[in-house]
């Protein structure tokens, strides 16, 4: 007897969990490449560490640091991130950021498979045309 009331019981909890659990970056957002917002939406937020948002106001990523959202900016007012570049094609967004004077990174989010995001890292100019970043090899 006990046996089928804890089989219902998870049974019961597997059908009901779904409909309580959510994920969320940034309001009526979907979850996937860099979530975005105007940097009001952006700081009203609270997050978990790490996640990157691109602000649709100032044209800058920031980040969120666990406690607060920070520019992706230097102490000294130099740009940590230059150069954000944005492109998409039917399958994928694409992101390519200057990160020096020297190095790149493009940045591939599927736009259907939040599980697939891929990277590419070079020299030298930074892409700036989707037919140069779709020729690219990504990992």
């Amino acid at each position: 007897m006990k046996t089928s009331y804890f089989r219902k019981l998870i049974f019961l909890l597997l059908i009901i969990a779904p409909l309580y659990i959510t994920a969320q970056v940034l309001p009526s957002e979907v979850v996937g490449g860099y979530p975005k917002g105007t940097t009001a939406q952006i700081i009203a937020t609270t997050t978990v560490e790490s996640v990157i948002a691109y602000s649709t106001d100032e044209k800058i990523f920031y980040y969120y640091d666990g406690t607060t959202w920070v520019k992706l900016f230097s102490e000294n007012t130099q740009i940590i991130v230059d150069n954000e570049l944005f492109f998409e094609d039917t399958n994928y967004f694409y992101v390519s950021v200057r990160i020096n004077a020297t190095d790149w990174m493009v940045s591939r989010f599927s736009r259907t498979d939040l599980n697939d995001e891929a990277f590419a890292m070079g020299t030298g100019a930074q892409p700036a045309d989707l037919t140069t970043i779709t020729g690219l090899t990504f990992s």
